[in-house]
């Protein structure tokens, strides 16, 4: 009887790099960083204890890779979505922004969550304040190009970029750490109408003196 010898699947060191990130997101969000094992974390990433430490020096470290994944994925979103500005029907990429926003959050709520618990640091607030200060400007360049093009109807894109930006990102965010129910399609539907209402809002109809 003859047996086949099983092949050792063999991953890029950048891919299995990728496999310690997300298995620490899943395993700080569940257990939280304290409490979480560098065993925990292996174990959930499907390689030995030893392999973490080619990778990383410590759970801090990782976890510092972590925020800067987000980060890099928030800005590589926003960017694929700008890319669409000029070349698609405008209110269609209005609503795909606002929509893949809100995915966006929901399918990093691991990571969302972790970044709720750890706080910020001197580093990571940093950090923060530049990606919030790179998407709000594509953002408002998004919305200065509609203006310019006559589609959209705003006397301040930058200020209504991060007025948008925050107010339907935070509504998600604020259902994810504190465990408020979030009903996915109604806001969408709810922060698409919102935002198609500030960026083209209908003019008032004059007031017409009836006639005697």
């Amino acid at each position: 009887m003859s047996f086949q010898r099983l092949k050792r699947i063999t991953k890029l060191p950048q891919e299995r790099r990728d496999d310690l990130i997300r298995a620490a997101a899943s395993v700080f969000a569940e257990s939280g960083l304290e409490d979480a094992t560098v065993a925990d974390i292996a174990r959930t990433a499907g390689v030995a204890k030893g392999t973490f430490y080619l990778y990383f020096h410590s759970k801090e470290h990782l976890l510092s890779a972590l925020k800067e994944r987000l980060v890099q994925d928030a800005l590589e979103h926003a960017a694929a979505l700008f890319e669409r500005i000029g070349k698609e029907d405008w209110w269609g990429v209005v609503d795909a922004t606002v929509e893949s926003a809100i995915d966006f959050n929901l399918e990093h709520r691991d990571f969302i969550r972790i970044m709720g618990r750890v706080g910020l640091t001197p580093e990571t607030q940093a950090l923060q304040a530049e990606t919030e200060r790179k998407l709000n400007a594509m953002y408002a360049a998004g919305i200065q190009a509609g203006v310019e093009a006559g589609a959209f109807q705003v006397e301040d894109p930058e200020l209504t970029a991060t007025f948008l930006h925050h107010a339907i990102e935070g509504t998600v965010q604020q259902a994810i750490l504190f465990g408020d129910e979030l009903d996915r399609d109604r806001l969408v539907s709810t922060a698409k109408a919102l935002t198609r209402k500030i960026l083209a809002p209908e003019r008032p109809a004059r007031y017409q003196i009836p006639s005697i």
